[in-house]
């Protein structure tokens, strides 16, 4: 499955979820994903709501880039981020730390 799609499911079970809008609240960020295989996308966090846009951004808080799949199996659970990064498989530029919290965000919407 695309990492957009993942990302998709993983956004609108987020949206269901009163402890994920509590959680970000305050944490108002952008973060482009740049699959080197697909095409570009975003995810804004603002107010307590995450919304998921093709295309790209200006200005985001955090550039991921990876192939496609190397960012569906993040997503997914089947690679660690911190792993794909130190194996040069996963790029982050801006705010590395954002893009962190990002990634345990995501994981905790995975159980």
């Amino acid at each position: 499955m695309a990492s957009y799609e993942v990302m998709s499911e993983i956004i609108g079970k987020a949206s269901a979820m009163d402890s994920f809008k509590k959680e970000i609240v305050g944490f108002n960020k952008t973060f482009l994903f740049k699959p080197s295989d697909a095409k570009p996308y975003h995810v804004e966090i603002n107010n307590g709501t995450a919304t998921l846009a093709e295309g790209e951004v200006a200005s985001p808080s955090a550039t991921i880039s990876a192939t496609d799949q190397v960012l569906s199996d993040i997503f997914t659970g089947k690679t660690d981020a911190i792993k794909a990064f130190m194996q040069g498989q996963l790029k982050v530029s801006g705010d590395i730390f954002s893009a962190q919290k990002l990634t345990g965000i995501v994981s905790k919407l995975r159980k």
